[in-house]
């Protein structure tokens, strides 16, 4: 088949999507939403950014050059990652088969900040012959602004169990100067709605209790006034030692790593879809405390494979937090339930080959 994808180009998991599909014999395109930052050999891209990105402006020139795209480029099926922008390009484009995958902030967030954001997102979704979600809970949302329950699918972005898995972590410790020292794994990037503000709070009160714990936080997709408001509560909170910073990794896989050597990962979001960093630690072995929304109870069931705590409430966080470190045996239980359970549910192959067969129904 011929596929052409509206996405973020720079997007890890655009690019594990689409080249999937490449890898797997059809024909890939994409037409990037978002400036290009690092080359992608082997696949066909255009870049709409480097043309003209000039504001609100923007929208008329980029809807009539997807347009265009798309008449020459022919494609069996288009589908746009994202509701908001790459959403808004496919629909106008005009083009069927049309799938639309949200993402989660383009429905949770985005549609409340306006009528005209909530309009928007139901004229993407009202012309999708098909959407697919990473959650039931995100299906009902795509549902509820348009999209036709019987054409809408969950489909995960799934987990590569052969790289994600339980693994020594000696390099990481050594390589973050932590000894035997009790981690704690915040691996999301460093934005507002991750609410890192609460995970740092929660921190004496876990230290209390474990006094040699650290947290390690991943710095990527930084947004400065996060990390600066952060550093400044970790330095008045007299955390400096207890925290350390790991950045951008040259290899997506390498975050596997990061993963094993988790006694407890955190994630702690307002609003989620399903976290393909979740999913990931899960497959790594490590216990997860997570945010109480309806998403992440599609796979954490609190005292059996995790536990779940309200976004924002440091003090409930840092009781979920001592009562996994303070129990090794429990620590181990959760693990390999979330090891079977990424098998069942996660696998990145399987998942990729469910949404093949949905193309190839629509291309027909």
């Amino acid at each position: 088949m011929r596929l052409l994808f509206i996405s973020n180009p720079n997007n890890i998991h655009t690019r594990r999507w689409v080249s999937w599909f490449a890898r797997h014999g059809h024909e890939v395109c994409v037409i990037g939403d978002t400036r290009l930052v690092e080359p992608w050999p082997g696949v066909e891209l255009f870049d709409l950014p480097a043309r003209f990105d000039a504001s609100a402006l923007r929208w008329p020139a980029w809807a009539l050059w997807t347009r265009q795209i798309v008449h020459r480029w022919r494609p069996d099926v288009l589908h746009a990652h994202r509701v908001s922008s790459a959403g808004w390009l496919a629909a106008a484009s005009g083009f069927h088969p049309l799938v639309i995958t949200p993402w989660g902030t383009d429905l949770y967030q985005h549609p409340q900040r306006s009528r005209l954001a909530r309009w928007l997102a139901g004229f993407v979704l009202r012309r999708a012959d098909l959407a697919t979600a990473d959650s039931q809970d995100l299906r009902r949302q795509a549902i509820h602004f348009g999209a036709a329950a019987e054409r809408s699918h969950v489909v995960q972005w799934g987990v590569d169990t052969a790289v994600f898995r339980p693994g020594d972590s000696a390099e990481w410790r050594q390589r973050l100067a932590l000894g035997a020292a009790p981690v704690i794994l915040r691996p999301r990037a460093v934005h507002p709605i991750y609410n890192l503000d609460s995970i740092v709070a929660a921190l004496p009160a876990v230290r209390a209790s474990f006094p040699g714990a650290v947290l390690v936080l991943r710095d990527y997709n930084t947004d400065a006034a996060t990390k600066a408001q952060l550093q400044s509560q970790i330095a008045a909170l007299r955390l400096q030692d207890a925290v350390r910073w790991v950045g951008p990794l040259p290899r997506y896989e390498d975050s596997a790593g990061l993963y094993c050597l988790a006694d407890v990962a955190v994630s702690v979001p307002t609003s989620d879809g399903t976290p393909v960093s979740v999913l990931e630690a899960m497959a790594c072995g490590a216990p997860i405390v997570a945010s109480d929304l309806p998403s992440l109870r599609e796979w954490i069931t609190p005292g059996d494979n995790g536990l779940l705590v309200l976004a924002g409430d440091a003090q409930a966080l840092a009781q979920a937090i001592v009562e996994l470190l303070a129990d090794p045996l429990r620590r181990a239980a959760f693990s390999q339930r979330n090891l079977d359970l990424i098998r069942q549910r996660a696998d990145h192959d399987v998942e990729m080959g469910k949404m093949e067969a949905l193309y190839v129904g629509l291309a027909r």
